[in-house]
């Protein structure tokens, strides 16, 4: 059981990573469109932002494992 989660275990740091930069990325657009009091437009911009980043990083797991 302890190999299985060894060899997981960048793949759950990789998902982390995606949820991480879509909520990070999506609160500070949100943030931005109540101060310029233009909903959804940055939201959204950061949302897509954020997808963008974690299948990046995803990505770059799976193609460059050793």
């Amino acid at each position: 059981m302890s190999e299985l989660v060894r060899q997981s275990s960048p793949y759950i740091g990789a998902v982390y990573v995606q949820m991480g930069a879509i909520v990070l990325l999506g609160g500070i657009g949100y943030m931005m469109d109540r101060w310029r009091d233009s909903f959804p437009f940055y939201f959204v911009i950061g949302i897509g932002v954020g997808i963008i980043v974690g299948l990046y990083e995803l990505a770059k797991l799976m193609l460059y494992k050793k």
